[in-house]
């Protein structure tokens, strides 16, 4: 119940609490509203985009992370400073502290990842708010760079396969590894081919071609790698002959030699691979099988052609066939047979040197290859010089003189380059023990003939016909009465003129000398090809020298001249 009265100027207000209560608690309503009005506080910060994102090494994240900012409230607070860090991965940011929009919103300027691939974290920090963090995880950028892994530079056998099959490496312009990247393997050189020829890059950028056989011929084999538009790289691998795969005859077979006496010719086999290659270092067995001889050298490996001879082969002393074996393990063997003829060949007469001796051939001497029948005659030259050698008869007559064991050194038909019957032989010897062997031209005849020897004036003249042979030294003369070089018309080019015969591997060092002329020497073969040529040693002197190595037994001519052609003089000429 309500009282109300009035005392002078007091008034009092009497209310039941009945009626008070519902009044005090819209009071209360209206008094906590009026606490809650104070001003905003940034309290969260979270992240207004993704924050997990994927990119290239090296490349700006897309979009860039942004976060919010709330206040006590829930609302989007502006003004708020956020800062943008990053924390792993090597990248880097533009614009890394921004002030939140009117919408709350921070983004940062640009966020670009780290070259190498793999994890990024970036992070947004406001203040003591808790902090928010992005993730970027990188891949590698488009292929930048193609090169070899490996397997270059191999060694395989001849149409086999690599041990190592080729692989390239494809990388990003960061260097990172590159997967997913076609490549392709083709055989440049060689003959060989590839399985697996076109590859796609793993993880580790990594593509191997399936397979690589090398061509069927021994050598150099190339192949290369391709991608797009990338610099291709290439591989190269050698091959060998594979295993020993056949063997066979290589010289040597169905000689004849005098009963005794070793053959002319070692007989030599050859060993190559199933593609026909010749095979290094096979070792090959000899033996007599029959005939009564015997060998040296029996066991030989193969050369780089794939040849190996026996040392020598002597027949059994009996007349008759002869036969060697030759074997290599695991192939069938090859035999060789030679036929064992009376060895009158060996039986020699003596020429006393300057003088003369008269002989006969008849059908029971030695005969040549060619059918021709020819004595045999040692003599001995007192010292070094100029010696002529001559064979005259009423039949054609054909002469040779060589060294001891038979190597030539001079032959002659036609006496002084003339169609005669005699046989004539200029020569520069050193003094020792030579073998002239008289013969007949055409096969089978008999009859009489006398030879000759003497000394010989040692200048070489008029473009005579002169053999020589290593180890001599000789002082001569240029003149205009010497052989010209020069054709028909042509300014005269004056020469002395040598033949010298070298055996396959005999090696000859030709030096001329001289204190009036600009030497040039020229070393020709019989059928005109320039061989090789020298006009100065060195820088310091006006004297030639050549050196040579025969690669075929053969005749060949030396011509010695001057730089100027029409020159003469004295010279001197040392063949070694």
């Amino acid at each position: 119940m309500l009282k109300i009265s009035s005392s002078g100027n007091l008034k009092k207000l009497s209310v039941s609490a009945a009626r008070l209560a519902p009044a005090l608690l819209l009071l209360a309503q209206f008094s906590c509203k009026g606490d809650s009005a104070g001003p905003p506080v940034a309290t969260t910060l979270a992240a207004n985009s993704s924050t997990s994102v994927t990119g290239v090494a090296g490349a700006v994240v897309t979009p860039a992370p942004s976060v919010i900012v709330r206040d006590q409230n829930g609302s989007p607070i502006g003004g708020a400073t956020v800062t943008f860090a990053v924390v792993s991965g090597g990248g880097s940011v533009s614009g890394g502290t921004v002030i939140t929009d009117p919408a709350g919103i921070a983004t940062v300027g640009s966020w670009t990842l780290g070259p190498v691939t793999g994890a990024n974290v970036l992070d947004a920090a406001s203040g003591t708010l808790d902090a928010t963090a992005f993730t970027a995880t990188s891949t590698a950028g488009a292929a930048a760079s193609l090169a070899r892994n490996a397997g270059d530079n191999q060694n395989a056998a001849a149409g086999g396969v690599v041990a190592i099959p080729p692989s390239v490496l494809v990388k990003d312009a960061n260097g990172n590894p590159k997967s997913a990247v076609s490549v392709n393997f083709a055989v440049v050189s060689g003959g060989g081919s590839v399985t697996g020829a076109t590859v796609v890059t793993n993880a580790a950028g990594v593509a191997s071609v399936g397979s690589w056989t090398l061509g069927p011929v021994s050598g150099v084999n190339v192949l290369n790698a391709t991608s797009g538009t990338l610099a291709g790289v290439t591989f190269t691998a050698t091959s060998a002959a594979g295993a020993a795969a056949s063997l066979a005859r290589n010289a040597g077979d169905n000689q004849t030699a005098p009963a005794g006496s070793a053959v002319a010719i070692p007989p030599s086999v050859i060993v190559k691979d199933a593609n026909g290659n010749p095979k290094t270092g096979a070792t090959v067995t000899f033996a007599v099988v029959s005939g009564g001889g015997s060998i040296t050298g029996a066991t030989a490996a193969t050369n780089s052609a794939g040849v190996a001879a026996v040392g020598s082969w002597t027949l059994g002393n009996s007349v008759g066939g002869n036969s060697l074996s030759a074997t290599v393990t695991g192939l069938p063997p090859v035999t060789f047979t030679a036929n064992a003829i009376p060895n009158v060949c060996a039986a020699r007469a003596t020429l006393t040197f300057g003088t003369s001796s008269s002989g006969t051939f008849s059908s029971g001497d030695c005969q040549s290859p060619d059918g021709s029948f020819v004595d045999l005659y040692t003599t001995s030259v007192p010292q070094a010089g100029a010696y002529y050698f001559r064979e005259s008869a009423a039949f054609d007559t054909y002469l040779l003189l060589a060294s001891p064991d038979g190597i030539t050194i001079a032959e002659n038909d036609d006496e002084f380059g003339k169609d005669t019957l005699n046989s004539g032989i200029k020569a520069l010897l050193p003094a020792g023990d030579y073998l002239l062997a008289p013969s007949t031209l055409a096969p089978g005849v008999t009859g009489n003939y006398t030879i000759t020897s003497a000394t010989s004036p040692t200048d070489i003249t008029n473009c005579e016909q002169v053999f020589v042979v290593r180890n001599i030294t000789t002082t001569q003369n240029i003149s205009a009465t010497d052989c010209n070089l020069a054709s028909a018309g042509a300014t005269p080019i004056y020469s002395d003129g040598y033949l010298i015969f070298l055996a396959a591997g005999t090696s000859v060092t030709i030096t001329m000398t001289s204190d009036t002329l600009d030497s040039f020497l020229q070393l020709v073969r019989l059928d005109g090809v320039l061989v090789t040529q020298n006009d100065n040693i060195d820088a310091t002197t006006k004297d030639s020298r050549i050196t040579f190595t025969a690669t075929q037994s053969s005749y060949y001519a030396i011509f010695a001249r001057s730089v100027q052609t029409t020159a003469v003089g004295a010279y001197t000429l040392t063949i070694k």
